[in-house]
């Protein structure tokens, strides 16, 4: 029976089983049922609910209505081709070719400017969105093609801005149909409309068709499944929120619109305030055009239930209900949670899902959705805080993203595409080296990547190929710090395991033969990257870039199972796209442009309603009933979308009802999301600031909902939005997430025991035993400490504690410089540089410094290289020239060291010259040169060998004061060392010093008071101090927790007293 039937209802569940029941009616056995829907998303829902009615969900076809439409028109022209002639891409390559002879032409001036610079991917962008537009114009506004392809306008502008961008847009599309022949979309509906509407007997036209869970649909699809239904059956299944006529709703906007066109507007009624005024547009649009073409509905509306919030909230606009009085509530069915990030977003959201599950056993992860309008922004985070196992870990699956971001296949593929835009630098180059397809390329496991980037850091590789490539580029015209020159120092360390420059070249050894041959292929794989570079610089032809792309794929990718999936894709990609191109020739950044863009638009709805707790992206189409629904990331940027529409699109001059808009669709999704959710609502968003805790305001559909339930409902009396959102704190440990009567709550067993941790008492949260508490069982034993180790202790406790322990709070190896260096290596940089220098100065007064120096790579090239190389090598001949003035002609001799001091033996070997030890370092005297220089003076002395001890820097000497009691000082210092690595010393380097120098040095040395004092200027910083506190090893023991001072007092007397007093 032929018809156009719509079935409407407000739950999505009903019009699944209004469904089944009319394919219950069975057709041709051959014939398969056509199901149209708009998202992969709906289909699967659909097919999973047959499946449970039918028992098996088969022989069903899910097109979406773009391609049944062209589907229907080849069914009735049987001369059509198999693909649409002017889809959006093959027009976007065809108005690139028109444009290259049209740009010169006065009325596509403005277009002329805008792809005047970087033309080729300008153009390609420009063409791609006037194909868009156009592609929009034959489906909502089908009569301007008509009236273009006579030559007339559209007669619907009469600005001067507007009518010329009409007109050359009716000239681009008469070039365009010329150019590419056969009929567009426009043309096929109207035709096929005509035809079916003439009533006559046509075959092959599908007995049945159902239109299933799509929102809205352009008014030319209307007609075609009006005029279909004269041959064949049409449902259309359509949730609607409201069960009465709510066409004549109308918002402020739209009134305020209405007033100034001069139209009769009715005076604003309370129903004008519903949530269904201001995000139904869409609906409304959809539904008036529905009524339009005389659709024959039947409903099968249900009432949601007014128990709780929510579901009186659904109540009132299934029914248009504008409440009197208002409700009390004692439910919290609705909540919004304003946090300060999207980590705390997803970690309160999982207490949350955590909580639901916990409390009702009937519920399980798969009847949870969660949208996010940035699914890709929040996808590592959701890893992150939902990735855990164990009792707290729930099973989901995050659909939506694209494949560019989510396959590490096609984001290298991607990122080597890229490399031509670069100037090979070290930092890319070794990103590009630890992607795991390159290193499985290579045959690298960790130990050997880890290497690689040693060798890379140490050879002083920074930029650039080599020289050439530095000419070539206008960026100089030198070698220094090239992959060239730092392969070479690699070579030579090789071949000559030599330690000293060679032809201006510093070598750098390696470890045997394994090495060797790590070098070796990591050297064939820069190789083949400075192939890539060369071959990504030029504008290719369309087989060029084929060809080139596919080489990519083959040199530097494993061609393994695990990798299939996303190569095929590429190729099909490359493939396809190179097809399409036609002639046009195209340099690698738009290559780059197209092919991201390709890959996305085939990623698909992978994950959706996989398995588990469902993770997506909000969009449109996506009204799919669960018992919890969940709307993250709702920030007023974000959500709802905005319409920024190009100036020269002219339906966005000329509006009409049905129209797409992302603003709408997304308040209309808002509305679907609020009467799919069946049990509960929850509202996302982070809204307080990290620095402040200032609070921004959330989406305004947020507000907008807050707003209506504050005008009809409260909850335990209060007004509904005090209770309804929560504001969170700013990290999960927080102990008001613990708390009895406390409103926040967390299942999470580690943040609970850090909150404990950090706000019990001080004695049950010490990470370590108190300082100077009794020693255990362990540190009764035996123990040796070499002097070195001593030594480094005492220059900072804290750091060495935390080193011993493997916790590194500076965040590691430090990322590689890109740039040359741009003035004389500084801190740790320039410490084994410069005293390998002081070395070679001391051994071999003669020595060629400078020449080092520029072989090690460490200066800036030119004149400043020469000049900063000059006054280092001066610096380190004077002091070489003081040491030896201080040593004479006696040779160093190195004693051996075991001192037996109580339970700890001392071990280390000394260097002396004659009775005296002398250290010397080209920098500053610091704190830890004095310490260094005390300890081996301490050590000489108590193995019976006294010395005289001297510091030389290249501020001063420090001379060691006489130590007549050795042994004590040295067991002390041992006492605090076996101290300071079971708990941390409060013995801040800079600080403890300034301390020490107040109470010990000076005419008038200062009480601890005073000099605590003073001392504090170090600690807390000042004018051109850096704060110590700052620093990441003490900031990470101490936290917010005060030193203890007076302990700090009597450890800087302890170590420095004897130093300094003696000294004074």
């Amino acid at each position: 029976m032929e018809g156009f039937l719509l079935h409407a209802s407000n739950r999505l569940e009903n019009l699944a089983e209004l469904l089944s029941e009319v394919l219950k009616t069975p057709l041709d056995p051959m014939e398969p049922e056509t199901i149209l829907v708009q998202s992969g998303g709906m289909q699967r829902w659909v097919s999973m609910q047959l499946a449970r009615r039918h028992g098996v969900c088969a022989n069903t076809r899910f097109p979406f209505p773009v391609g049944f439409a062209y589907e229907l028109c080849r069914k009735l022209r049987a001369d059509l081709p198999r693909e649409y002639s002017l889809s959006q891409e093959r027009m976007r390559w065809r108005i690139v070719h028109l444009l290259r002879g049209l740009l010169d032409e006065p009325e596509f001036a403005p277009l002329a400017r805008y792809v005047h610079e970087d033309s080729e991917l300008k153009s390609v962008q420009l063409a791609e969105r006037i194909a868009y537009h156009f592609d929009q114009y034959l489906i909502f506004r089908p009569e301007w093609a008509a009236r273009w392809e006579n030559h007339e306008p559209s007669g619907n502008f009469l600005l001067p801005g507007h009518v010329a961008c009409e007109a050359w847009q009716a000239r681009l599309w008469r070039e365009l149909i010329r150019d590419m022949g056969g009929e567009h979309r426009a043309a096929l509906l109207q035709r096929a409309i005509a035809r079916l509407e003439k009533g006559a007997s046509l075959p092959d036209l599908p007995s049945r068709v159902c239109v299933f869970g799509i929102p809205t649909l352009p008014p030319v699809y209307l007609d075609l499944l009006k005029a279909l239904s004269r041959h064949s059956q049409v449902h259309v299944f359509l949730l609607s929120p409201c069960r009465k006529y709510w066409g004549d709703l109308l918002t402020h906007r739209e009134r305020r619109r209405a007033y100034r066109a001069g139209e009769n507007a009715f005076e604003e009624r309370p129903e004008d305030a519903m949530p269904l005024a201001g995000l139904g547009a869409v609906g409304k649009d959809f539904l008036e055009l529905l009524m339009e073409r005389d659709a024959l509905e039947t409903g099968l509306y249900e009432e949601p239930g007014a128990d709780t919030m929510l579901g009186q909230l659904q109540a009132d606009i299934l029914d248009l209900n504008v409440r009197d009085e208002k409700t009390d509530f004692s439910d919290t069915s609705i909540q919004a949670h304003c946090c300060h990030s999207p980590l705390r977003e997803m970690e309160v959201l999982k207490d949350l899902i955590l909580d639901l599950l916990a409390k009702d056993t009937s519920l399980s992860p798969q009847d949870i959705l969660v949208m996010n309008p940035d699914i890709e922004a929040y996808a590592p985070v959701i890893q992150a805080v939902f990735g855990t196992t164990g009792e707290e870990g729930i099973p989901f699956s995050i659909s939506d993203r694209k494949p560019t971001r989510a396959a590490e296949t096609i984001r290298l593929f991607l990122e080597l595409l890229e490399f031509g835009q670069h100037r090979f630098e070290a930092s890319r180059v070794c990103a590009l080296l630890e992607a795991p397809p390159v290193r499985q390329r290579l045959g690298l496991d960790a130990s050997d990547t880890q290497r690689v980037l040693e060798w890379m850091r140490a050879s002083g590789v920074r930029w650039g190929l080599n020289r050439d490539f530095r000419r070539n580029a206008g960026l100089g015209d030198f070698d220094q710090n090239t992959w060239e020159s730092g392969l070479s120092r690699l070579y030579l360390g090789y071949m000559t395991g030599a330690a000293d420059p060679l032809g201006g070249i510093a070598p750098l050894a390696l470890r045997g033969s394994t090495e060797q041959e790590l070098l070796g292929r990591v050297t064939a794989w820069i190789d083949e990257l400075a192939t890539l570079w060369s071959r990504l610089r030029d504008t290719r032809s369309p087989a060029d870039w084929q060809g080139c792309l596919l080489w990519i794929l083959d040199a530097f990718f494993p061609q393994d199972l695990a990798q299939a999936e996303h190569l095929l894709a590429i190729r099909r990609t490359v493939t396809e796209l190179t097809s399409d191109m036609g002639d046009f020739e195209a340099d690698a950044r738009t290559m780059l442009y197209l092919i991201r863009k390709r890959l996305d638009e085939s990623g698909g709805e992978s994950g959706f309603l996989a398995s588990g707790l469902t993770f997506c992206g909000l969009k449109p189409m996506r009204s799919i009933p669960f018992r919890v629904i969940c709307l993250t990331g709702l920030t007023s940027t974000a959500f709802p979308r905005q319409d920024t529409p190009p100036g020269f699109d002219l339906m966005a001059a000329r509006p009409r009802p049905g129209d797409r808009s992302l603003r709408e669709d997304d308040r209309y999704l808002f509305l679907e999301s609020i009467i799919s959710a069946r049990d509960n609502l929850i509202l996302t968003y982070p809204g307080l600031s990290q620095s402040d805790n200032a609070e921004a305001p959330p989406s305004v559909l947020v507000s907008e909902l807050l707003d209506f339930l504050d005008r009809g409902c409260t909850v335990d009396g209060r007004k509904s939005s005090e209770v309804l959102v929560f504001r969170h704190k700013l990290q999960a440990f927080h102990p008001d997430y613990f708390s009895a009567g406390s409103r926040l709550f967390s299942y999470s067993a580690q943040n609970r025991d850090a909150a404990q941790a950090l706000f019990a008492e001080h004695q049950s949260r010490q990470f370590f035993p108190e300082a100077g508490a009794p020693e255990d069982a362990d540190a009764e034993q035996e123990l040796e400490v070499d002097i070195e180790e001593l030594t480094r202790f005492l220059a900072h406790p804290c750091r060495h504690l935390l080193r011993a322990l493997r916790i590194d709070p500076t965040g590691g190896e430090d990322d590689f410089m890109d740039e040359e260096p741009l003035a004389a290596p500084t801190g740790l940089e320039a410490y084994g540089p410069l005293q390998d220098l002081l070395r070679r100065a001391l051994d071999e007064p003669a020595a060629r410094l400078e020449e080092l120096l520029v072989a090690w790579q460490l200066l800036p090239p030119g004149e400043a290289g020469t000049d900063a190389g000059r006054k280092i090598c001066c610096q380190i001949r004077l002091l070489a020239e003081q040491s030896r003035a201080v040593i004479g002609d006696e040779k160093a001799a190195r004693f051996d060291l075991k001192l037996q001091l109580g339970r700890v033996t001392l071990t280390g070997r000394l260097d002396l010259h004659g009775d005296r030890i002398v250290t010397c370092r080209p920098a500053k005297t610091k704190s830890s040169d004095m310490l260094r220089l005390w300890v081996r003076h301490l050590a000489a002395s108590a193995a019976g060998n006294p010395a005289r001890s001297i510091h030389i820097g290249t501020d001063d000497c420090f001379p060691a004061p006489e130590a007549s009691d050795a042994r004590n000082l040295l067991e002390g210092l041992l006492r605090l060392y076996t101290q300071g690595m079971r708990a941390p010393l409060p013995l801040f380097p800079r600080t403890s010093l300034a301390f020490a120098e107040a109470r010990f040095t000076g005419r008038k040395p200062k009480e601890r008071p005073e000099a605590l004092m003073q001392a504090m200027r170090q600690w807390e910083g000042g004018y051109m101090v850096n704060p110590e506190r700052e620093d990441p090893h003490l900031a990470f023991l101490f936290r917010d927790a005060e030193p203890d001072w007076e302990r700090f007092a009597d450890l800087a007397e302890e170590i420095y007293g004897p130093i300094l007093g003696g000294a004074e």
